[in-house]
């Protein structure tokens, strides 16, 4: 329970010749913000017990907020739900919720520890599609990614920034590829299960015919007909694990439409 505190005359009085002393000139305001104002600067526990101390009602709004110290129109915001819970939030909510903006840092920072680092323009289409997925996509439509604004303040959220990347040699990047693949596989628990070890490869099949050599005219052109001049180039896929088990082979055409001879067999 909060001890209340009774204010004095001398501060009450002291606190009226501070007012009448300052001029209109005196504070200078930038939009909405005051020059050299300090924000969220009550404690986040007392914030926490005034907010108890409400829901038992007991005493009043004003009441509590004077006994605990704590900014009276900020303690409603709080009870209201403008402001979830009682730690500190300055400024609108984000489009992402705390969870989500956490889930796509850490894909970015493991992204980055892996060598594949994204630009700043990729990471906003990224979240741009993400929150389409999710239905709360609050973005530009017409550009199709998220604000410069938003990833700024996205990046002094989750302690991330632009760097410029150095350069590192085939050599040494390939070193730290295995070392970085073996703490996967024991943060994994599969280092010791080769059947969880798998590894692909694939391999192009040119649709062309296999030069040779052939009798002809001399000083005449040497032709042969063909399907056509430039042959076309087929992906096979082959997968297997540690234990030698094959999948199916998957075979890669050019095209997108699909040909019904192709499924055949």
């Amino acid at each position: 329970m909060a001890r209340l505190v009774k204010r004095t005359a001398g501060a009450v009085k002291k606190k009226k010749n501070n007012r009448a002393g300052k001029s209109r000139h005196d504070t200078v305001t930038f939009g909405r913000c005051r020059k050299g104002k300090k924000l969220n600067r009550c404690s986040l526990e007392r914030m926490r017990c005034a907010m108890e101390e409400f829901h038992k009602g007991v005493l009043g709004l004003r009441r509590i907020a004077r006994a605990w110290d704590v900014p009276k129109s900020t303690l409603q915001r709080r009870l209201k739900g403008v402001v979830a819970g009682s730690l500190h939030a300055s400024g609108r909510k984000t489009y992402l919720t705390d969870s989500e903006e956490k889930d796509l840092a850490a894909t970015l920072k493991l992204m980055a520890s892996r060598g594949f680092r994204l630009s700043g323009t990729q990471v906003r289409k990224i979240a741009f599609e993400y929150a389409q997925k999710k239905g709360v996509n609050k973005f530009s439509r017409e550009k199709g990614s998220a604000g410069y604004f938003w990833l700024r303040g996205f990046l002094n959220r989750h302690h991330l920034s632009f760097r410029t990347p150095e350069a590192l040699s085939v050599g040494h990047a390939n070193g730290m590829w295995f070392d970085k693949y073996e703490r996967l596989l024991e943060e994994l628990y599969v280092k010791d299960l080769p059947s969880h070890l798998w590894n692909c490869d694939e391999t192009g099949l040119q649709e062309h015919f296999v030069k040779g050599r052939v009798i002809s005219e001399t000083g005449e052109p040497c032709y042969q007909i063909t399907k056509s001049e430039k042959g076309e180039t087929t992906t096979v896929l082959a997968c297997f694990n540690a234990c030698g088990t094959y999948c199916p082979p998957t075979v890669i055409f050019k095209g997108k439409r699909l040909t019904a001879a192709w499924v055949v067999g």
